[in-house]
């Protein structure tokens, strides 16, 4: 059984180094990544890996499991989302992206049974490792992410999910100034804003651990702090260059709320450290910003057009969807149907036929989980939030994560809309 716990423990550090890659299989193909059914190799190996922990747990020493009060209002949430896929137009796509959830609640599983310690016993994943394999899959895609950037081109892989991004094409996010069409950096992800969310919470865990560093006594330590050096200012970069307004705030926001709780902790070395991280993180966003201040310009002024449509087009998200909850306030519109019965009501009223991709969720994942799932769905979900951050054995930088998490569910939708962004709040839920 321990060899059975080893490779089970290494196949999960694996599967987190690779978790942002899009590897899948399209079973059914569609215009937009919202309405198309897909099988992420990503998923697949977290199915192997729930296998495996759950046959070792069968076959080795039994223990007690108790349900905590915050798995109630998980079943809940669950259980909302499954009586949404009856009220779905489209049944397959709503079992699908219940079982795209179904995945998230194994991953959120292995993340919280599996790094708790059982009776005298150490946990069966580690969750420092568990961390250090997130940071070292979070600097390959922020190092693809500045090559995108830097060179302006992003070549395609359809073996690891890469799409190619061309900024004189329509529909690629770029960022439009005088001097042209400037391409975002997406790393291996579907959208810059997803990359940036990743990065945000990755950047949060090196920082914590920076400042948590005191005396370096080994050459073991010294080496995980050069590396947590290098991912930092490195990804700091890489989300400079996403250009996602949201990520940005985001991590402010996560930033100060360290910074308050290393105040309140009153240890002068570790808030010492933490100033001087924030210190070079401002010298080093300056060294970005300067070659490219035109860009930031373009994405601050709310008055150029590219962001006057911005603004437009998330006004008018928020009205579709404050729509179609008067429609159907209870029970929702279907899991992933969304954007499925949005066309069909648009169809419905005669509007003028527009493109697929103006289709888009409300850019708010409280909105559209009570769109698609529900009004009692959301209430579980909110209650889940608030048990998760209230626990006594919550990680020290866990307001830190859930501050910027908020804010990032209430700008954008991709935690909700997208299969890996369910599989991706799951992590970052169970690592709080």
């Amino acid at each position: 059984m321990q060899f059975l716990k080893k490779v089970t423990e290494y196949l999960f550090y694996l599967f987190i180094f690779l978790l942002p890659w899009q590897t899948k299989l399209i079973l059914r193909p569609e215009p937009t990544n919202f309405n198309e059914i897909s099988l992420y190799a990503a998923q697949f190996f977290l199915l192997i890996i729930l296998l495996l922990f759950l046959i070792h747990r069968l076959f080795g020493r039994k223990e007690n499991l108790k349900i905590a009060p915050l798995c109630y209002f998980l079943m809940g949430w669950e259980l909302f989302i499954l009586f949404s896929i009856f009220a779905a137009p489209d049944i397959v796509l709503a079992s699908y992206y219940y079982f795209a959830f179904l995945i998230g609640l194994g991953m959120f599983f292995l993340m919280r049974v599996g790094t708790t310690p059982g009776g005298y016993e150490d946990s069966f994943f580690n969750k420092g490792k568990v961390i250090f394999s997130f940071l070292l899959g979070a600097l390959l895609q922020a190092g693809l992410g500045i090559y995108q950037f830097l060179s302006q081109s992003s070549f395609a892989c359809k073996y690891l999910g890469l799409a190619a991004h061309d900024p004189a094409a329509l529909g690629t996010s770029v960022v439009e100034t005088v001097s042209g069409r400037w391409l975002r950096a997406y790393g291996a992800l579907d959208h810059p804003n997803i990359l940036g969310g990743f990065l945000v919470i990755a950047l949060l865990l090196a920082a914590y651990q920076l400042a948590k560093k005191k005396i370096l006594r080994t050459k073991k330590e010294i080496r995980e702090s050069i590396f947590l050096f290098l991912f930092y200012f490195i990804s700091l970069f890489a989300l400079f260059f996403t250009f996602s307004r949201a990520s940005w705030l985001a991590l402010l926001a996560g930033l100060i709320i360290l910074l308050i709780n290393f105040i309140r902790e009153k240890d002068r070395w570790v808030l010492s450290r933490f100033v001087a991280l924030l210190f070079f993180s401002l010298i080093l966003s300056a060294i970005a910003v300067l070659p490219f201040r035109d860009l930031v310009t373009a994405r601050l002024d709310d008055s150029l057009p590219l962001e006057q449509k911005s603004i437009t087009e998330r006004q008018t998200y928020i009205g579709q969807a404050i729509n179609l909850i008067k429609e159907r306030p209870i029970i929702g519109v279907g899991m992933g149907n969304y954007t499925t019965v949005l066309a069909a009501d648009e169809a419905n009223k005669n509007q003028k036929a527009t493109s697929v991709w103006d289709y888009q969720p409300v850019h708010d994942v409280f909105l559209l989980m009570w769109s698609e799932n529900g009004i009692f769905a959301l209430l579980f979900f909110l209650a889940f939030l608030f048990c998760l951050i209230k626990k006594d054995r919550r990680e020290p930088y866990s307001q830190a994560i859930m501050g910027a998490l908020l804010i990032i569910m209430l700008l954008d939708h991709w935690l909700l809309s997208l299969p890996f962004g369910l599989l991706f709040l799951f992590f970052v839920l169970g690592l709080i």
